[in-house]
């Protein structure tokens, strides 16, 4: 019977863009990880507008292949791939070569008791030099904050879930990197069986894609919106302990009382457009 007593059927989702020099190797590599735990499998890579010869490699590599024609992002990649899946199961694996395959035998054994198992990355590369561990580090915790417990890897690229969660269980969707943070938050708000299971990471084959400024700003976003969707009464208790302790700096430091004063007047836009994605977010729902 191997390791399950009813075998999952399971579709692995690549996304990628410009990953020409790592795809054959994945797509190869995850299948062998597959085919040795004895499940039926189903592999699709999602091209999202390369201008190199990913998408060719893929089809060589005798992947199904779906192609945006247009770069769309790689949280709008997973959707396509999610959305094109023939099983229940989806495995999503990055296409830049950081995540060795044969660690996705770490992950198959919880399923199906788990609705996803995240391959949480752990070492130096994952923490990187002191500015990034601290970048992260603070990261992690407005995640943990967000979640109520915590989370070692919030945006791990390698992952299986249940394909049905992600149209039951994401009520804020992201088409960029912070795809990932979401689903990790979304799930654990809504009651989901997540588990963490250490993996192995590694360096990734050709350029980073990310844009550090603009992908932070974006997960922050992302982040205020899950927590206002699923517990708003936490997000505006702690906008007023702020409020409080601006105010007791402004008692106890006159001279910055006109800085306390621009503090409210931001922090009252910031409430107003909450409101707004709240009801935006309760009309989604409905």
């Amino acid at each position: 019977m191997g390791l399950f007593s009813s075998k999952p059927e399971i579709t692995v989702v690549i996304p990628a863009y410009n990953e020409e020099g790592a795809i054959v190797p994945t797509i190869k590599g995850v299948g062998a990880a597959i085919t040795a735990a004895g499940l039926k499998h189903e592999i699709i890579t999602v091209d999202d507008g390369s201008t190199d010869g990913t998408a060719a490699a893929a089809e060589a590599a005798g992947c199904r292949v779906i192609r945006h024609p247009v770069n769309r992002g790689y949280g709008r990649s997973l959707l396509s791939g999610i959305h094109a899946a023939s099983h229940d199961w989806i495995l999503i694996i990055d296409a830049d070569g950081s995540y060795p395959p044969e660690e996705i035998g770490k992950l198959l054994p919880h399923i199906p008791a788990f609705d996803m198992v995240v391959g949480a990355r752990e070492g130096s590369l994952f923490w990187g030099n002191p500015v990034k561990a601290l970048m992260r580090f603070i990261y992690l915790n407005i995640a943990r904050f967000v979640a109520g417990e915590a989370i070692p890897d919030a945006n791990s690229g390698l992952r299986i879930f249940r394909k049905e969660a992600v149209t039951s269980s994401m009520p804020v969707v992201c088409y960029g990197y912070s795809f990932t943070t979401t689903m990790t938050l979304s799930f654990l708000n809504a009651g989901r069986f997540v588990r963490f299971e250490p993996i192995r990471f590694t360096e990734r084959v050709g350029q980073s894609k990310v844009k550090p400024v603009r992908d932070i700003l974006r997960t922050l976003q992302i982040m205020t919106q899950v927590i206002i969707y699923y517990n708003p009464l936490k997000l505006f208790a702690t906008l007023s302990f702020l409020v409080l302790g601006a105010f007791a700096l402004s008692m106890f430091l006159p001279p910055l009382a006109w800085l306390v004063s621009a503090f409210y007047a931001a922090l009252l836009i910031f409430v107003a457009g909450l409101i707004l994605e709240s009801i935006r977010l309760g009309r989604k729902k409905g």
